[in-house]
């Protein structure tokens, strides 16, 4: 593995890349000046580079904007980039590195719970503040780690709308068809709790391999125990195989609730098909919260699309990060850890606040979306919707 080396945006597939300034555009920075350095690993390449590179935006999105507006500390900021293919094991190897040959000066997670899990522990051992602003399984967090934060909207969050759209729908039963991995068990569990207090009944839970691209037997299982309700959490690419699937043998729940449609890709991909399916969205362009409208034109400005959720969780936990640093006002990771049990602040999605004693995020709170015209509008909280919900969703020959 080759060294990091300055250059501008890392494309997929480098080993490493060290995001300089001059691609930035920051006119400020002098010989007394020494960079700043972040440190992160992202999926470059293997199963989850798609994701890994919208993650990527946001982090270049925030370098821009801390760096036009002075640096953090006085200090421009660089950031160190490798890439960890999508692997855990691969993405703990690379904080090591970060930490030990690299001396980063601050960390920030990769993009997936399973590679947070392993980050986050080299982070714990060698007592530096890790923003875990990728991984939303609550797991990660309850390690007993003090140097470990969640920035990400926990796993409950994704699910907090089931309760109240089942019973505006009538909906009773439920199925649950997801990834296996960390998240996708806590969000059992949140459901599990959500059912007991809500008289739902879950039919049916399974987990599938990364890698599938089949999910025939969950179908014909789904077929048979007839649950209103089909919720998954993964990624895009296995709720638009879903989708087609389902299409494919004229098979189709009252609701699918998906945290995969949340990205556009998947309106690209699934085209009508998509269409009033039910997105966990966890992030809108269209929300009025602290900066968003800045994001939001610049990721237009530089992308020519408006930012999704991954893009937002990137830019979210870089700017929680650097608040605490500049409340701080040091480097020292025992004071900035300090600083971020109690630390809160409003950045693009929502209001940041852990819990005090494991540092779960319990600020930032979950939307619904539905797939409308190839859109996504809000349909849950009531507060922020931006549409009413069509359900159950029409049956294939009806649309």
């Amino acid at each position: 593995m080759t060294g990091p080396v300055r250059v501008g945006p890392t494309r997929r597939g480098a080993t490493a890349g060290l995001i300089g300034l001059a691609a930035a555009g920051w006119a400020g920075r002098t010989a007394a000046a020494e960079p700043l350095r972040m440190g992160v690993a992202l999926s470059q390449s293997g199963n989850l580079a798609d994701s890994g590179e919208l993650f990527k935006r946001g982090i270049d999105l925030w370098r821009e904007d801390v760096n036009g507006r002075g640096g953090l500390l006085g200090r421009p900021v660089d950031i160190v980039v490798y890439d960890d293919r999508s692997d855990p094991a691969t993405a703990a190897r690379l904080y090591e590195r970060l930490i030990t040959n690299d001396k980063v000066e601050l960390l920030l997670s990769p993009w997936g719970s399973a590679s947070c899990a392993t980050a986050s522990a080299v982070a714990e051992k060698h007592k530096r503040v890790f923003v875990n602003a990728g991984g939303a399984s609550e797991a990660i967090h309850l390690r007993g780690f003090k140097y470990v934060f969640q920035s990400a909207p926990a796993i409950s969050a994704y699910v907090a709308g089931v309760a109240p759209v089942s019973k505006a729908h009538g909906f009773k039963t439920l199925a649950i068809v997801s990834r296996d991995y960390p998240a996708a068990r806590d969000m059992t569990k949140a459901l599990d709790k959500i059912a007991a207090e809500h008289g739902l009944k879950i039919e049916m839970t399974e987990y599938f391999p990364a890698g599938t691209t089949d999910y025939s037997s969950s179908i014909a299982r789904a077929r048979q125990l007839n649950p209103d309700i089909w919720i998954g959490v993964g990624y895009p690419n296995e709720a638009i195989e879903m989708v087609r699937q389902f299409r494919a043998v004229n098979y189709l729940p009252k609701a699918f609730i998906h945290n995969g449609p949340a990205q556009d890709d998947f309106v690209a991909a699934t085209g009508k098909d998509g269409e009033y399916v039910i997105a966990i969205s966890l992030y809108e362009p269209v929300l009025k919260t602290e900066g968003n409208a800045g994001f939001v034109a610049a990721h237009k400005a530089r992308y020519k699309s408006e930012p999704g959720y991954y893009a937002a969780f990137a830019y979210q936990g870089a700017t929680v990060l650097e608040r605490a640093v500049a409340k701080t006002g040091s480097l020292d990771q025992d004071k900035i850890r300090e600083t971020l049990t109690t630390f809160e602040t409003d950045s693009v999605m929502g209001h940041h606040k852990v819990d005090p004693k494991t540092y779960v995020q319990i600020g930032l709170k979950g939307l619904l979306d539905q797939i409308r015209g190839g859109k996504r509008e809000i349909i849950w909280p009531d507060d922020l919707k931006t549409a009413d919900a069509v359900l159950p969703m029409p049956a294939w020959d009806k649309r």
